[in-house]
């Protein structure tokens, strides 16, 4: 049964990160090159594999170690069950007794060995299985008694989760909204958020893996007959079914969802195109004892597949694996469809109206597609043999056929026909591409030159099914929600501009300040499978750089009321908030809240002064660069580093908004942190930006 915890993984050029003082211990893995795979010997052989963000750590026996094999933490018993928080700073075990008697222990991930707390099993009863939710909040803890939320700094539980099944594993979508366990032969998904039972599947064969896509939007289900179920994870209806999977050991989604690796036996693996589950690539592993498999994306987005073998972890760079294109197009094509649907600078309601339209937004919508598609092809044709085939004399087409697509029937007059001898004289310019369902590219549009006679002829599938076959019609936003949002925008602009120069005759900011205001519609679906729609709203600015001293914050600044361009903003914020805004912010309605303070690579030489008006932190969940991780400020220990100022940057925020908005604690506010550290110096980093997510606004 797999045993990682779900993450975004990367192993960076498959560099071993280590905790700080393993790092002093472990050797580095030597290579006299670029390599595809890679050996990690170990006295014994992992029963699985703990994961954070760029780490990979076995467990084996009674203990838990580093790739290179140092040891984390060496247990009296042996261990059933490892789990990093996805924050990193801890990870919790169960290790059971000769008696069978278990008993569950938080670990300090920083220095080897270092327990923070054995978990109360004399009033919660017997520990079976544990994991974190993925904002590291919270611990889980699975005992014979229940499910239970525990509270990482207390270690006290806040919340009981009810189940009809008793989990021999569980885990937890990365979007939170569903908590799924197994006993083996069941398989129970709880709606997290409510507390209820979404689904329930049972199987005859033994349920060997549970496990969510990187997206939440696909749940495997792999039982011993060698059988993988994909359940779309909207409405739990089966996707698709992969079979002749021969032991169905362990299994895992890459990062796009466009393969999945099985481990079909104990020395062999193969990774399926879930697109096209014909092609399979079989890897094997002779000194296999395959209990985990696992796929890491590294920083330049090539999927390595990590897995246990006899003494030991392997892991083997998948070069050949395509990426997802159809989702990359899309997401692309989301993206540039926002911008063109919003209101241009000075462009009138009327005019706008006028532009956008369903007709015109479908238009554009193909145009972008096309585009896209084109340039992800990166010219097939020129890597394509090309043979002639069949000729339909009914309707004058002939058959072109290439080595790396579909064929493609080209208008031919049959008195040109004798002059078409060979693919070779045929040349292709303006070409544009499209993506099929199964993520191959098709060519929809080229000029084909014949040399032997000197002809050029037009083939033009334009009007071909598009890309929209990925997204149904639940995807799409009215255009009447679009125009009433743009109207918003407008409003909001108005607004901005009131309280810009407000704050220019108040001689708190000047020209030099610019803030910016945006808004978008994005579809969604709830954890029970209901579209909603989203309102996001983001206030942001910019200091010209030799005046960001003086408006923005200063060297060592983090209050609120030392940055005239965060009070500005936050001030348009109140006011947007608790007035045309108002209508949003509905009693117990989630409203998340993601918050980027920034600071700059300048040194903190000497400690700067926390006071302490925000309360102290001791390993606060925070995105840092994007990694999810942990950080700690406290009035006693000052700011000694970069990190710690954005994040009371940050938190300052924060704290403006709970004590001057005065609708938003009727909410249901949920705040986020990231903090960004410039890799450049200069207080133009020192700003912050928030982006406010209304959930169900619509």
């Amino acid at each position: 049964m797999k045993t990682k915890v779900y993450a975004f993984l990367a192993l960076a050029a498959l560099a071993v990160s280590l905790p700080a003082d393993a790092k002093k211990k472990a050797e580095p893995v030597k290579s006299s090159g670029p390599k595809s795979e890679y050996s990690f010997k170990h006295k014994s052989t992992p029963i699985g594999l703990g994961v954070y963000d760029t780490t990979v750590y076995p467990y084996y026996g009674n203990e838990v170690s580093t790739l290179t094999g140092t040891i984390l933490t060496k247990q009296s018993n042996p261990l059933t069950r490892v789990v990093f928080s996805p924050a990193g700073n801890t990870y919790t075990l169960v290790e059971i007794d000769k008696k069978g008697r278990t008993e569950a222990k938080v670990m300090a991930t920083s220095t080897n060995d270092k327990e923070i707390k054995s978990l109360d099993r004399k009033h919660l009863g017997m520990p079976i299985e544990v994991g974190y939710t993925p904002d590291a909040r919270n611990l889980i803890l699975a005992t014979e008694r229940g499910i239970y939320l525990i509270d990482p700094r207390t270690f006290k539980p806040v919340r009981e989760l009810k189940a009809s099944i008793t989990p021999a594993v569980m885990i937890m979508s990365p979007n939170s909204y569903f908590l799924t366990l197994t006993d083996g032969k069941n398989v129970e998904v709880i709606n997290f958020e409510e507390g209820t039972q979404r689904k329930m599947f049972k199987y005859d064969e033994p349920v060997n893996e549970i496990f969510f896509s990187d997206d939440s939007s696909m749940l495997g289900i792999l039982t011993a007959d060698g059988i993988l179920e994909i359940y779309d994870t909207r409405a739990f209806s089966l996707k698709q079914t992969i079979d002749e999977l021969g032991q169905a050991l362990s299994a895992d989604f890459n990062f796009d969802g466009k393969y999945v690796a099985v481990a079909t036996s104990p020395t062999t693996v193969e990774v399926i195109n879930m697109l096209r589950d014909s092609e399979r690539e079989t890897i094997e592993a002779p000194d296999g004892v395959l209990t985990d498999v696992i796929f890491i994306p590294d920083s330049q987005r090539n999927t390595i597949l990590t897995y246990t073998v006899n003494q030991g972890v392997k892991a083997k760079r998948m070069y050949g694996l395509e990426p997802y294109y159809g989702k990359l197009m899309a997401d692309e094509v989301a993206d540039r469809m926002n911008e063109w649907l919003k209101m241009m600078p000075g462009e009138s309601m009327e005019e706008y109206r006028a532009r956008v339209n369903d007709a015109s937004r479908a238009a554009q919508q193909r145009l972008f597609e096309d585009e896209i598609s084109t340039r992800l092809a990166d010219n097939m044709l020129s890597m394509s043999s090309i043979t002639l085939g069949k000729y339909d004399r009914a309707n004058q087409l002939l058959e072109v056929d290439f080595s790396n697509m579909p064929s493609i029937l080209l208008p031919v007059p049959e008195t040109d026909l004798q002059a078409f001898t060979s693919g070779d004289d045929l040349s292709f310019t303006d070409a544009k591409y499209g993506i099929l369902p199964n993520d191959n590219f098709e060519l929809i549009y080229a000029k084909v030159y014949n040399k032997s006679n000197g002809q050029t002829y037009l083939f033009d599938n334009l009007e071909r099914r598009p890309l929209s076959f990925m997204s149904d019609d639940d995807n799409v936003v009215s255009l009447e929600l679009i125009q009433e949002q743009q109207l918003q925008e407008m409003k909001l602009e108005q607004l901005r501009r009131e309280v810009v120069e407000q704050a220019k005759s108040h001689n708190v900011i000047s020209d030099n300040t610019n803030i910016t205001v945006d808004s978008r519609i994005i579809p969604d679906y709830n954890a029970n499978g209901d579209r909603i729609l989203n309102y996001e709203v983001k206030f942001s600015y910019e200091v010209t750089p030799e005046f960001s001293a003086v408006e923005d914050f200063g060297p060592g600044k983090y209050h609120v009321d030392e940055s005239g361009a965060a009070q500005s903003m936050l001030k348009i914020v109140k006011e947007a908030f608790e007035g045309d805004f108002a209508k949003y912010m509905k009693p117990g309605k989630k409203l998340k809240a993601n918050i980027y303070g920034t600071a700059d690579a300048t040194p903190i030489i000497r400690t700067i002064a926390y006071d302490g008006s925000y309360g102290d932190f001791e390993e606060e969940p925070v995105r840092q660069n994007g990694q999810l991780s942990t950080i700690t400020v406290t009035a006693k220990d000052g700011i000694k580093e970069n990190p710690q100022l954005a994040f009371l940057r940050a938190i300052g925020v924060q704290n403006y908004l709970v004590n001057n908005v005065s609708n938003l604690q009727q909410m249901n506010p949920d705040f986020n942190y990231n903090i960004d550290v410039s890799q450049d110096r200069g207080s133009e980093f020192r700003r912050i930006t928030v982006t406010f997510t209304f959930v169900d606004a619509l």
